[in-house]
């Protein structure tokens, strides 16, 4: 007898177990329901997300300086309404590099990141003095913006 009272607990016990775990699969696996239009506001979200600049949208330049000499690792040319990021790297002296019309100057290991809103050229020079005032004077490097 006390053997089937055993049993009966334990079998009781599962069935009750199993039970209170349940719900159907259906309920388990089931998605909220949502509407597949979209309001004006959503549509802006998406667009805006679209539009909106990445990393990869700026246009990144590397500028060396070395004594009386500006090189870049490619040619400073951008489109009106780039965005451009400067980085001056001095190899030799220390310099910085500026624009008064584009309004920066730029320190060695300090990137600047600025809009090119005016299509021209812009002499972009040595901003701190470097030697010998004509040596100084020459150390200057081009940024083209075009159309």
């Amino acid at each position: 007898m006390m053997k089937f009272l055993g049993v009966m607990l334990l079998t009781g016990s599962l069935t009750l177990g199993l039970t209170a775990c349940g719900g159907t699969e259906e309920e388990e696996t089931k998605a909220p329901d949502v509407s597949e239009e979209t309001t004006p506001q959503q549509e802006e979200a998406v667009e805006e997300t679209a539009t909106s600049e990445s990393p990869s949208d700026i246009e990144e330049f590397t500028i060396t300086a070395t004594n009386w000499t500006f090189t870049s690792d490619k040619e400073l040319t951008v489109k009106k309404g780039s965005k451009v990021k400067l980085t001056l790297v001095n190899e030799e002296g220390v310099h910085t590099i500026g624009n008064e019309e584009l309004g920066f100057d730029l320190n060695a290991n300090e990137p600047v990141e600025f809009t090119a809103d005016t299509a021209g050229e812009f002499e972009l020079i040595c901003s701190t003095i470097c030697g010998a005032m004509d040596d100084h004077e020459a150390m200057t490097i081009t940024l083209k913006v075009t159309e």
